[in-house]
């Protein structure tokens, strides 16, 4: 609402950010700076550094882009650079929702630029800590899930819309937009394993990363409501 008020930033064409080299990034995660990997959900869920934001550059990248980041601060890009055209596309459409403040640009080298050796202590709360070591996202199948629910208590965290969770939801499922998610992180029981979903795996993925940035281990529905839905699993209205 501010910068409706008064007007962005004058820009002298779009910004040109520096290029990072792949040993500042650690550093900059433990200075708390905001880091976001542009590479997709299933390249980050393979392996990232822990502490960084996940958006793909994909046609819903300044939706996300614009729900997540901040206008007022600047934040770091992780972009593959073997890609033409890659940064020039994200540095113009993120300044073009406003979002004109990026300081820098990593290449996707850096993603995974860090000791892997061990796995301990890789979902630490303290991003000092975390940051030398590889970290993934869980994913799980739907009918796992399904089977394990017999027996287990999960955390079922539905991130689509108020309407579509209205629709049809997982049995027992609380509903947070991805979009409030981080404001909303604290109401979200530790006790039992957190498991995200939403309709497709796009936005869970995505909500999948702003967890494990606050420190909180979460499993990712394969699939999502779709295939739930398809492979004939309760549905509560």
């Amino acid at each position: 609402k501010r910068i409706n008020r008064d007007g962005p930033r004058v820009l002298d064409g779009f910004p040109e950010p520096v290029r990072c080299a792949d040993d500042e990034l650690q550093p900059l995660l433990q200075s708390g700076a905001i880091v976001v990997d542009t590479r997709s959900a299933a390249e980050f869920a393979a392996g990232h550094v822990p502490g960084v934001l996940n958006i793909p550059l994909d046609r819903s990248f300044t939706t996300w882009a614009g729900w997540l980041l901040p206008y007022d601060a600047e934040f770091h890009l992780i972009v593959d650079l073997r890609a033409p055209g890659h940064v020039e596309e994200a540095v113009r459409d993120l300044a073009m929702i406003g979002l004109d403040r990026v300081a820098g640009v990593f290449d996707a080298s850096a993603a995974t630029a860090v000791d892997a050796s061990s796995s301990e202590g890789a979902q630490r709360i303290e991003r000092v800590e975390r940051v030398d070591r590889v970290e993934r996202v869980e994913q799980i199948a739907l009918v796992e899930l399904a089977e394990r629910m017999k027996d287990e208590r999960f955390t079922v965290v539905d991130v689509r819309g108020a309407s579509e969770w209205e629709e049809g939801r997982v049995p027992g499922a609380i509903n947070i937009p991805v979009g409030y998610l981080a404001e909303r992180i604290e109401s979200i029981p530790r006790d039992l394993p957190i498991v995200l979903h939403c309709q497709s795996g796009a936005r869970s993925a995505i909500a999948s990363s702003v967890m494990l940035r606050e420190g909180v281990p979460v499993l990712n529905l394969v699939g999502g409501m779709s295939a739930w839905r398809a492979a004939g699993l309760p549905v509560e209205q």
